[in-house]
């Protein structure tokens, strides 16, 4: 994965919300619906691993996937 992009896609299927998180070299957090819609997000991986973790927020309820791509450049 080292220095190459990626394209990220999440989705949250359910009702209430989750926090994403993004271990990087600057890690990035934010708050996903749980309305089935992915969210895309393009990333540079500067380390061999990248952490992706998500966490229900209360009276969340669903599942969450996850797909990444790599970015042919």
């Amino acid at each position: 994965m080292r220095g190459r992009s990626y394209k990220l896609a999440v989705a949250c299927a359910g009702k209430g919300k989750v926090t994403l998180s993004i271990a990087l070299k600057d890690p990035v957090r934010q708050t996903v619906d749980c309305d089935g819609v992915p969210l895309r997000q393009r990333i540079t991986a500067a380390a061999a691993k990248v952490k992706i973790d998500t966490e229900g927020m209360p009276g969340a309820t669903g599942m969450v996937a996850w797909r990444l791509d790599k970015v042919d450049e």
